[in-house]
């Protein structure tokens, strides 16, 4: 499944968004190496400077029924990755979802689109509900969760983490089949 999609952030700036690949490897590697430490630890939930080769392995796999990527390039240029969106199949209908964007691409509308367009690859292999877990302090995340119609469970099940879940954007094929494609 393709999946390219053009458009302008909040501040003008143009993306283009699509699947990631195998030959994608090392830009998505050059982009994690581009994040603070911090970022990196809100993401992973531990510190890393690059991702591990089974990491990488995951998020390029050709196979949507186990997971996919959708990756942010800055344009025209198309050789930066800015951001990145994806989920993980735990079990039949279940998916972890986790979105990453570059410093200077927040707070303009990227991580949400990212999120809004994984929904719609999502649905299209059959995921019915999405999750994720967020570091308690991480507030810019909360926020975005909330923002993209999360439920947000408060209840303390684990000291550090906070649980999001939302139900999958249902469509019908006919609907997918005309929004995952090469636009």
């Amino acid at each position: 499944m393709d999946w390219i999609h053009r458009l302008h952030l909040a501040d003008g700036r143009g993306v283009l968004i699509r699947r990631a690949v195998c030959e994608d490897g090392p830009r998505i590697q050059r982009f994690m190496q581009s994040l603070s430490t911090q970022s990196r630890y809100e993401r992973f939930f531990h510190p890393l400077r690059e991702l591990t080769h089974e990491m990488l392995k995951d998020i390029v796999q050709p196979d949507e029924a186990h997971g996919t990527a959708l990756l942010a390039f800055s344009e025209p240029a198309r050789g930066e990755v800015v951001g990145m969106a994806q989920f993980d199949v735990v079990e039949p209908g279940h998916a972890e979802v986790a979105v990453i964007v570059g410093e200077g691409w927040r707070r303009v509308g990227l991580a949400t689109q990212l999120l809004t367009d994984l929904e719609v690859v999502a649905a299209a292999v059959g995921i019915g509900e999405a999750h994720a877990d967020i570091l308690r302090g991480n507030a810019a995340a909360l926020t975005l969760a909330r923002g993209v119609g999360c439920v947000v469970d408060t209840s303390v099940r684990e000291p550090y983490t906070i649980h999001v879940t939302k139900p999958a954007l249902v469509l019908p094929r006919a609907s997918v089949a005309s929004m995952v494609g090469k636009h």
